[in-house]
This record gives structure tokens, C-alpha cells and sequence, in this order.
């Protein structure tokens, strides 16, 4: 991010004279993280990697202040003078769109663990907040026996080093698409939908900071819990899901998990992400840097991923 850049969005969102240049944080999935320190404080901007419009950033600020007010812990989002929580590239003077957030003090190293998500997500759970949205099919339908097929003939094509471990799991992946269902309307409400150990951390006071809140938006909170509790078992540890459940449901969270069903919205986004990085894994328009975080996405997830009988293993788990 050029000094020029950084001018104008202390400008436009008004966050007063700045002390220095904007230093390089982070980078995620939807976009770089730059500190820019102000007269009025530290803040955390976003360039956004992935579109993002107005209607649907203005959605997650609301959902964000509803869970903020409710305890949950995360860094409140800041808006332009005129309201706006997108500045646009164009604007920004940059390449990419651009939103701010207050700078959160992260303790490094301190890994959240299982129990203290499952806390923080029942607490989310009981955040009364309604997105009218449809659930999009990124989070509610199979990617379907074609374009798997597909998937595992590209990965072939390119030569790709994932492409042997895709077949031996394409089997299981094609039968897990079976158990994915449209959610229940009547039960589905406004959830994170990216809560895992990436986005839940510790913070330098010694408590957890939610992050990431721009894929949030209508889910049914069963799917969301199995979700979360699927990527802990994977991730850390069967027992980190258990202790996350457990403080989930000592916590006053409203779902339970007793069905293969409540898992579909982890296998829908599995599929989806699969089908997302090894598309851009085999981009040549894509940066270096891209296809190569593309590329260690897919061996995390075909190293571990969620099937039938890893469902079955986790839902008599969760039973005792």
C-alpha cells in the first residue's frame, strides 16, 4: 500500500493525521491486512481481494454490532464520513476495494482452544439477528457428480501433485453429496460462518478475538456448530471438537447434533472450497502466491477430509 493510498482512507474515514507509513500485517483468504497508526489511534485496514458490495458489507457491520453489543468480543468495524463501509478501489486509490476496522492486539502463538470456541459460538448463537437473504448455494448445495468429475479431470490435466490423492477420495466426496439439504428455513438465522481457529484468537489481554466476519450471513446455527466442531476434530483434535460441544452447550447455544443431516452445510462448503482452490491452483492468471496458498489449501484439506465415516465417528463422540 503506497503512502498516497493510505492518506485517503484516513481521509474518508475520517481517522485523523497519520504518525507513519501503512505496515504490511497479514494476508487471508478475502484480503491484505495493512496497520495504519493515526492521531486518533491504531486501525486495521482490509484491501479486499474478493468483491464485496455495499448492501452486503453494510449487512455484516449490522450483524457485527448486534453480536459486539452482546458480548462477543471482535473489532468494530468503522465507516467513511458519508456511511459508507466500502471505499471502492477507484476511490481508494488502490487496486483493490477497501474497509477499516479498529486494530485488535493479538498475542502470538496462543492458540484458542476448542472449549473457549465453543463458548464464544453459543454465545453467538443466542445473538437474536435475522438476515433476509437466501442461503447461498455456496453454503447449502452439493457441488455435484459432474462437476467432481470435472474437478479430478482438470487436476489430471495440469499434473497437478493433488490430483492421485483427489481420485482416491472422489468416491466418498461424490456419496457425501447425497446427505446435502436446503437448511430449514424456520430454524436459520444470521450466523460467522467462518469460525475456526484462523478467525477465533487470542487476544494480548489474554482473551479471544472473533475476526473475519464478511462471509457471515443466514445459516441454521446446527450446521454452523458441526461446522466448527468438523474443522476442530480435523484440525487439532476429536477431543478439542468434545470440549468445544460440551462448553456449547454449558453456555446456553440452542443447537444440538444428532443427525448426519445437521453436516451439511460443512460438506456443501468443503466441496465448495475444493472446487474454489483447485480452480485457482490451476489459474495461470493468478499470482504465484495465490496458486501456491491454493495449493497447500487443497493437501490440508484432502489430507483429512470430512466423510461419512467421519461424521458417524464425530456424531457417536459427541453422544457420550
Amino acid at each position: 500500500m503506497s503512502a498516497a493510498t493510505a492518506a485517503v482512507i484516513s481521509s474518508s474515514y475520517g481517522l485523523g493525521v497519520l504518525l507513519g507509513g501503512p505496515v504490511y500485517a497479514a494476508r487471508g483468504e478475502q484480503g491484505l491486512i495493512w496497520r495504519l497508526d493515526t492521531q486518533s489511534g491504531p486501525w486495521a485496514v482490509k484491501e479486499l481481494l474478493l468483491p464485496l458490495g455495499e448492501a452486503d458489507a453494510a449487512r455484516d457491520v449490522e450483524f457485527q454490532l448486534a453480536a459486539r453489543a452482546a458480548g462477543i468480543p471482535l473489532p468494530l468495524p468503522r465507516r467513511t464520513c458519508d456511511g459508507r463501509v466500502v471505499l471502492p478501489a477507484k476511490e481508494a486509490a488502490s487496486a483493490w476495494s477497501v474497509r477499516v476496522y479498529q486494530w485488535a492486539d493479538l498475542a502470538d502463538g496462543q492458540a484458542v482452544p476448542g472449549a473457549e470456541i465453543g463458548a464464544v459460538t453459543a454465545c453467538l448463537h443466542q445473538v437474536q439477528h435475522v438476515d433476509p437473504r437466501p442461503v447461498e448455494a455456496w453454503f447449502s448445495e452439493p457441488v455435484g457428480r459432474p462437476a467432481w468429475e470435472a474437478l479430478l479431470s482438470d487436476a489430471r490435466r495440469g499434473g497437478t501433485t493433488w490430483a492421485a490423492t483427489l481420485g482416491r477420495r472422489l468416491p466418498d466426496l461424490i456419496a457425501l453429496d447425497a446427505m446435502v439439504a436446503p437448511p430449514d428455513l424456520a430454524l436459520v438465522k444470521t450466523c460467522h460462518r467462518d469460525l475456526n481457529t484462523e478467525n477465533v484468537l487470542r487476544a494480548a489481554d489474554g482473551g479471544v478475538i472473533v475476526l473475519d466476519w464478511e462471509n457471515s450471513g443466514p445459516a441454521q446455527p446446527e450446521r454452523e456448530l458441526a461446522a466448527i466442531v468438523s474443522d476442530l476434530a480435523a484440525d487439532v483434535a476429536p477431543l478439542a471438537a468434545q470440549a468445544a460441544y460440551d462448553a456449547y452447550q454449558a453456555g446456553g447455544g440452542p443447537a444440538r447434533l444428532s443427525r448426519v443431516a445437521d453436516f451439511a452445510m460443512a460438506v456443501a462448503v468443503q466441496g465448495h472450497l475444493l472446487q474454489f482452490y483447485s480452480q485457482r491452483a490451476l489459474d495461470r492468471a493468478e499470482s504465484s502466491e495465490n496458486r501456491a496458498r491454493s495449493r497447500k489449501r487443497l493437501d490440508h484439506i484432502l489430507a483429512q477430509p470430512l466423510t461419512m465415516s467421519r461424521i458417524d465417528r464425530l456424531l457417536d463422540l459427541l453422544a457420550r
